[in-house]
């Protein structure tokens, strides 16, 4: 069906003609402000990611620290990257059913799997950071177990408001679903 047939039935439909304009704009997928922000929160993490990537060993003296620091560290990095892409996949193609309402449900579904994976995996490489910063002490001092201490409050604080970020994010997405289904 062309967009001149879909204007037509729809016009015919509702009470008040549409524009071309706006059912085009209605056809985009990505106008949804949640979807937005999470794109961009996306792209800047990546950005800051490979930047990081890129200057560790030689800023933070990885020739000094232990190989498999270096490798974990390089790996967890490399691996938030490659969830960052599949955030903004998971983002970008909402629509993955035969109808809306399925889409949503599915599109939610996604979004909250992914919104888990996304918290476990921040932990586990800020957990690995962490480690590979204490990696090069010979011997363990009381401020090293104030850091350490410091570490996990500073994981938990993350963990906390990562899920916050993400329920709010969530919530917005569903009830709006919802707000169309109840008009069907």
């Amino acid at each position: 069906m062309d967009l001149e047939n879909l204007k037509s039935n729809f016009n015919s439909a509702a009470e008040a003609p549409i524009s071309k304009e706006a059912l085009l704009k209605m056809l985009n997928v990505n106008q949804h402000p949640s979807v937005k922000a999470i794109r961009i929160q996306l792209m800047i993490e990546s950005i800051f990611w490979m930047a990081f990537l890129a200057c560790f060993y030689n800023f933070f003296d990885g020739h000094l620290k232990p190989a498999i620091w270096n490798i974990a560290l390089a790996l967890a990095v490399g691996l938030l990257l490659v969830h960052n892409s599949a955030g903004h996949k998971i983002t970008n193609n909402p629509i993955n059913g035969t109808n809306i309402a399925e889409s949503l449900t599915n599109y939610c579904h996604r979004l909250k799997k992914y919104a888990y994976i996304s918290i476990a995996s921040r932990a586990l490489a800020i957990s690995i950071m962490f480690g590979y910063f204490l990696s090069g002490l010979e011997s363990f001092e009381q401020r090293h177990y104030i850091s350490i201490g410091i570490g996990g409050i500073v994981i938990t604080i993350q963990v906390v408001a990562l899920w916050r970020i993400w329920s709010k994010r969530i919530s917005t997405i569903t009830s709006r679903y919802e707000q169309i289904v109840m008009k069907e």
